[in-house]
């Protein structure tokens, strides 16, 4: 039987959230996902059901806190897809998992999450499984990008998560590498223009892009409202103005203005 939350939060957002029925569908998997912001508030904020995002998450995790958000016995939408191809590797996602949320120590392109985090995480997943008689393994706890088309959850080692929920020790934390001031010529793709900077989003959120600067291209993660984006170069591609950074291996495009009206979906600095 479902419970409302954990034992272990330490506190629950009193915010109406996202979530519906899950229909008769047990629990047996639990997902782990990234904010792809630093800040906790902006992150939950895109869940309440006054924003209009239809996403939400179970657990809100940070190096202090484990945050209730949606209650377990509800279905909380943070791995259905985003529809289209967007087609989930399993059956029923929302309705037979929990999802829970990290927020990221560092912004693009590493995303990275504090080791006190993923302690957190780690803490959770263990408690779940002993409550739900959920396998504590990879075939069980997933990532994101393991259910649906993602770049989710960015940093975030869901191997260690479950190393450590299975009461291996912590890893000895790295201080995380800057990123290189100057974009190296080679990762700029042909047309873009060089330039450094971050894009500061308006308070709506918006789909990146991965492989190539086009709204038909792969579906990579929602820049949640007010997060910000470092960026090493722009081009105006079709009716959209696009930014440009790598993440790992892979070249991600963000539009920020569509022409021709020519007004920016947010900042820049």
């Amino acid at each position: 039987m479902a419970r409302r939350f954990s034992n272990l939060i330490t506190g629950e957002n009193p915010n109406p959230m996202y979530g519906g029925s899950r229909n008769g569908v047990g629990i047996d998997r639990i997902v782990i996902h990234h904010n792809a912001t630093t800040n906790k508030n902006v992150a939950m904020s895109t869940w309440y059901t006054s924003s209009g995002n239809w996403t939400s998450a179970h657990y809100e995790v940070t190096p202090t806190e484990i945050i209730g958000c949606v209650e377990e016995t509800y279905a909380a939408y943070h791995c259905g897809g985003t529809g289209g191809s967007d087609v989930p590797k399993m059956s029923n996602p929302n309705e037979r998992s929990i999802g829970i949320e990290n927020v990221n120590s560092t912004g693009a392109p590493s995303w990275s999450v504090d080791p006190r985090t993923v302690a957190n995480t780690a803490k959770l997943v263990r408690d779940i499984c002993d409550y739900y008689g959920i396998p504590c393994d990879r075939q069980h706890v997933l990532a994101h990008n393991e259910v649906t088309a993602t770049a989710c959850p960015g940093g975030l080692d869901v191997d260690e998560v479950v190393r450590l929920a299975n009461g291996g020790s912590a890893s000895t934390p790295t201080q995380p590498v800057a990123p290189t001031p100057k974009p190296a010529a080679s990762n700029i793709p042909s047309g873009f223009t060089p330039e450094n900077g971050t894009f500061v989003n308006g308070d709506t959120q918006i789909m990146n892009r991965v492989g190539a600067p086009s709204t038909s291209a792969q579906q990579g993660g929602y820049l949640p409202a007010y997060g910000e984006w470092p960026y090493d170069s722009w081009a105006k591609v079709g009716n959209y103005t696009w930014i440009h950074h790598m993440f790992g291996n892979e070249h991600v495009f963000l539009p920020v203005r569509e022409w021709p009206s020519g007004t920016a979906w947010g900042t820049f600095k």
